[in-house]
C-alpha cells in the first residue's frame, strides 16, 4: 500500500563529493513479518530506486535483564565506596 500520510522532510545537505543527502521521516510501529519498501525518484535516475525492508525478530529488540542486572551492581559497589569513604573520613578526623 502507498503511505499517504504527510512525512517531515529536511533540507537538502550538500556533500564534499557534490551530491546531495535528503532525509524523509515517516513515523510508524513495524510489526513482525512485515515488509516496506522505499522508492526514490529524481529526474537524474532511468527509474525509481527502491530499497526493501522486511521486519524480523532481533535479539537487540528485547535486552532482557543484562542492563539492569549490570546497573544494579554499578550502584551497589558506588554505594559501599561512598560508605567506605564516609567512614575512612570520620575516622581520619577522629585520629588528627
Amino acid at each position: 500500500q502507498k503511505v499517504t500520510e504527510e512525512s517531515s522532510i529536511n533540507v537538502p545537505y550538500p556533500n564534499k563529493d557534490w551530491t546531495f543527502t535528503q532525509i524523509s521521516r515517516l513515523q510508524f510501529t513495524p510489526q513482525l513479518g512485515d515488509v516496506y519498501s522505499c522508492a526514490v525518484e529524481h529526474v537524474t535516475l532511468t527509474k525509481p530506486l527502491t530499497k526493501i525492508y522486511d521486519v524480523q525478530a532481533s535479539a537487540r529488540s528485547d535486552p532482557g535483564v543484562g542492563p539492569s542486572v549490570f546497573c544494579g551492581v554499578g550502584l551497589t559497589v558506588g554505594l559501599f565506596g561512598v560508605a567506605a569513604g564516609t567512614f575512612f573520613l570520620i575516622k581520619g578526623n577522629e585520629c588528627s
